[in-house]
């Protein structure tokens, strides 16, 4: 956000024009930050979850690659009838497993760098 432009006591129209143009092209690059900003909001949200998805994925690796095991034995396995069953209960599983991970992940395990004297 820049100043206002600076005018001589008794400018001339010339001046006064350009003082105009410039005010003007100052407004038009606001509205396009702020245009770019609401643009860009659901992309940086979509930006966010998605590291917090792979944040959690990392810390249970072992977890992810049994379960994996585990589903695609299941699938080779049973039946469709069982199949709507196993989606059914990982789709019921997922969040609550996800939600009981988020307290272990938010814990401080290491001080930070900054903190130290």
């Amino acid at each position: 956000m820049s100043e206002l432009p600076q005018l001589s006591p008794r400018p001339t129209r010339r001046e006064l024009r350009k003082a105009v143009l410039r005010l003007r092209l100052e407004v038009q690059r606001q509205q396009l930050r702020q245009e770019s900003e609401k643009l860009l909001q659901p992309l940086r949200q979509a930006r966010d979850l998605g590291q917090g998805v792979r944040q959690q994925l990392r810390g249970g690796a072992s977890l992810w690659a049994a379960g994996g095991a585990a589903a695609a034995a299941a699938l080779m396995l049973r039946r469709k009838r069982g199949l709507v069953r196993l989606l059914r209960l990982a789709i019921v599983l997922a969040p609550l497993l996800l939600k009981l991970r988020q307290p272990a992940a938010g814990s401080p395990e290491k001080p930070s760098a900054g903190q130290g004297g």
